[in-house]
């Protein structure tokens, strides 16, 4: 059922059943296959998505190629919250980069939730401070060398996942905007240290604190 997804999901921890069931009532469950579309940049928001499993790119368009602006995953779940505030137009795009399943949630509903439980509310607000925390470390690391790119990346996905995280090198390294070959020199001199261990589909941090030390030192 609907309901049972939607009341694991941390947002709505706190509110009550007869809640949940009204929410249930007007959601859509979906999948998506890696690579597919959940909303395009420019159009209409009509529902707010929430992410419950894997993880998705925020695309925006550019004179050149498209740039990945960032990465949702079920830690801070939320996409699309345009429908409620700003232009009412989808600000960017949302690319399922893994396999995705996500509820959708009419904007009209969710701004009855929004308006009638402060609570909820305020979670919300603190789902978008923690995105802005994240956006503001990633720029701050934008001219940094790429193993501490990559370092807060997988320390970011272990949030999400834990110690093993189901990442590829080239999801890896899109996620921390570098080249994958880069990506894969660098992962490698982590794995020789004993850092962390690789294998098709999938990194395990062994020694977290060292990418930590990485990230807050330049070395470790």
């Amino acid at each position: 059922m609907i309901e049972d997804h939607i009341a694991r999901l941390p947002l709505f921890h706190g509110l009550a059943a007869s809640a949940l069931r009204r929410i249930a009532s007007v959601c859509e469950l979906r999948r998506f296959h890696k690579g597919q579309t959940l909303f395009q940049e420019g159009r209409r928001a009509e529902v707010i998505w929430l992410i419950q499993w894997g993880w998705v790119y925020l695309v925006k368009r550019t004179q050149a190629t498209p740039v990945t602006i960032y990465t949702v995953t079920p830690e801070d779940g939320l996409c699309g919250f345009s429908a409620v505030v700003g232009s009412g137009v989808y600000f960017a795009s949302a690319v399922a980069a893994t396999e995705t399943t996500a509820i959708c949630i009419p904007k009209v509903e969710f701004t009855r939730l929004l308006t009638t439980h402060p609570p909820f509310a305020h979670t919300v607000l603190a789902v978008y401070h923690t995105r802005m925390c994240h956006l503001a470390e990633a720029i701050s690391l934008a001219a940094a060398p790429v193993e501490r790119r990559l370092a807060y990346t997988l320390l970011r996905l272990k949030t999400s996942f834990g110690h093993t995280i189901p990442v590829t090198h080239r999801e890896l390294s899109r996620m921390a905007g570098t080249r994958w070959e880069t990506s894969i020199r660098r992962l490698s001199a982590m794995r020789r240290k004993g850092w962390l261990t690789a294998s098709r589909g999938k990194v395990t941090l062994l020694i977290p604190e060292k990418l930590r030390a990485l990230i807050r030192n330049g070395s470790a």
